[in-house]
């Protein structure tokens, strides 16, 4: 595909990034499609004459341009590629070992500056290459071999949010069929600029920001998630200056902009190319997506340009999103009936005030090119109409199963799920809680983040959304509820724990009163009192590489040594 467009317009803008670094406007370093396949190539053929054709390379580069062609020129010379990130925060040092002990690279290919964070990391057991230092020159001695489409394409390892990092097997033919359903889904083509500041070793992230543009022939304007994060506006001022028509983030982004821009139309931004930002990765808030919608109307953002998704690094990437031109869709359903796996549409607009009574959830929207339905987790059996369960996804998107554990690929992928109609195979069960309403999907949570209380089932997500709206002095996303094991002695269940990182630091806690605001709020929408309540310092919950709460991480630190990391509020200070 993408040397049919070098073929086509090889001369057209295809991929660019954004620096930050030396001007505040940004300045931008692009090439042309024929300078990326030629490079492509160049490092295909160097990577050919080295090692064999399914060996395993490290893509170790900062988010730029050198990460899309060393991506590229893996998927060119038949590698399987690793998307990882450069060894630059000491914090995430030991899950790069984890990773590269698990997929045994021949080679990591990084930047200059980066080479000798890269050899110290793998200790010889690896070559280190800068992808800058290949000559252009070696393109014509690429072999030109296709890559059959049951070859692995790359290993996309999940961030763990609930587990240890596990490496997705992507095979060509689910990169191809995942790639043409962001297409379907997103509207995107040729003429449909793309901005992205994910960061590009996660899946989310690599696929809007190479491999969806890369197909489609479309120019993508690439910046880093750091400068977004300093800076959200941004963002946005790259949307309006590349008239991007497709970008996305997780629910914070959104939040984020909202927070840091009170006065959007300062920015005298133009919006109205914007058709598609994806909201997806991580929990979509209805308070957020109304919030921002409204803060950039008057800057031409459509009303129905942000669509919630689904998608999980084990299809791919993409399993659901709302259409251009489709606005997300609310219910407002019984919260007590919820608890019990039953739904109650009380407000099918989702106009309905949440309250204890009630909760809002937001559509996901249809499946794009495969298959969702809801099953029993235990059984396999396909739930009924009305009811939650397990998502179980099947499609041509779905990966191969997890790189180098068999056991744990046996239990997740090509299931079987018992219908009425009889059994039907290759099924990947999702961990996720949800429901189908109207062929449109509603995710409730991750199971292993369903709290269950006195007989009933709280999500970690909902009891935090409750925390960060009721306790404005919280980090935004800095709010952790989890359950620990009651006492023995008095037969007691589960207990629920919830840390919240203030901004101002846990010295503040008992100023604000937080312990008993906490109790108060969750107790009055969730019928349900928090046995502990802790303040934390900002930074202090663990998280994965995508920002994402390590609630198990939460738990064991608060069991065992909960004192070095939070305060109970009202109580003791943070060490």
């Amino acid at each position: 595909m993408l040397q049919g467009h070098t073929a086509r317009w090889g001369g057209r803008p295809a991929l660019s990034f954004v620096s930050y670094s030396h001007h505040p406007d940004g300045t931008w370093h692009t090439l042309t499609f024929s300078e990326v396949d030629r490079r492509s190539r160049a490092l295909a053929a160097a990577l050919e004459l080295r090692f064999p054709r399914g060996s395993r390379v490290g893509v170790l580069c900062p988010q730029g341009n050198e990460y899309a062609l060393a991506l590229l020129a893996c998927l060119y010379a038949g590698m399987i590629a690793v998307p990882l990130f450069p060894p630059v925060d000491p914090r995430r040092i030991r899950q790069l070992e984890g990773v590269l002990s698990d997929a045994d690279p021949v080679c990591l290919l990084t930047v200059g500056p980066a080479v000798a964070a890269c050899q110290e990391l793998t200790r010889g057991r690896a070559l280190v290459w800068a992808v800058e230092e290949t000559d252009p020159r070696l393109a014509p001695q690429w072999s030109g071999k296709r890559a059959e489409p049951s070859e692995v394409a790359y290993l996309q390892y999940t961030s763990g949010s609930t587990g240890r990092p596990a490496g997705a097997v992507i095979t060509h033919a689910n990169l191809v069929a995942s790639t043409l359903q962001c297409l379907e889904g997103y509207g995107v083509c040729d003429r449909t600029p793309v901005v992205s500041w994910l960061p590009l070793f996660h899946d989310l992230g690599l696929s809007n920001g190479v491999l969806t543009p890369m197909l489609a022939g479309a120019h993508v304007a690439l910046m880093s998630p750091l400068a977004f994060i300093q800076r959200p506006a941004r963002w946005l001022r790259l949307l309006h200056t590349h008239r991007g028509h497709l970008s996305a983030g997780p629910n914070f982004t959104y939040e984020l902009c909202v927070r840091k821009i009170p006065d959007p139309a300062k920015l005298n931004l133009d919006l109205s190319s914007v058709g598609v930002l994806v909201n997806g990765a991580e929990p979509v808030r209805t308070e957020t997506l109304r919030r921002f919608t409204e803060a950039f109307a008057a800057s031409g953002l459509a009303p129905d340009v942000i669509k919630p998704s689904y998608g999980l690094a084990e299809a791919t990437v993409l399993v659901s999103c709302n259409r251009p031109a489709q606005r997300w869709t609310e219910l407002t359903l019984d919260r007590d009936a919820l608890t019990t796996g039953r739904i109650h549409i009380l407000d099918p607009s989702g106009a309905g005030v949440a309250s204890r009574g009630a909760t809002t959830v937001v559509g996901c929207g249809r499946p794009v090119g495969q298959d969702v339905k809801v099953a029993d987790p235990d059984s396999g059996v396909e739930r009924e109409p009305g009811l939650t369960g397990e998502i179980w996804v099947r499609g041509p998107n779905v990966a191969a199963g997890y790189w180098n554990q068999p056991q744990r690929s046996a239990e997740l992928f090509d299931r079987t799920l018992k219908t009425a109609d009889g059994a039907s195979h290759g099924w990947l069960r999702t961990g996720d809680l949800g429901f189908v309403h109207e062929d449109e999907v509603y995710i409730l949570a991750r199971m292993k983040n369903v709290i269950v209380i006195h007989g009933s089932n709280h999500t970690a997500d909902d009891i935090e959304d409750t925390v960060q709206q009721a306790i404005g002095e919280a980090v935004p996303g800095g709010v952790a509820a989890f359950a620990v094991p009651g006492s023995h002695d008095d037969g007691e269940g589960e207990r629920l724990v919830v840390i919240v990182e203030l901004t101002a630091g846990p010295d503040t806690a008992e100023t604000i009163a937080l312990r008993r605001r906490v109790q108060q709020a969750v107790a009055e929408r969730h019928g349900v009192r928090p046995h502990d309540v802790l303040a934390a310092r900002r930074g202090t919950l663990p998280r994965t590489t995508s920002g994402k709460l390590r609630r198990g991480d939460c738990r064991d630190r608060y069991l065992t040594e909960h004192t070095a990391a939070a305060t109970p509020a009202d109580k003791r200070q943070s060490q």
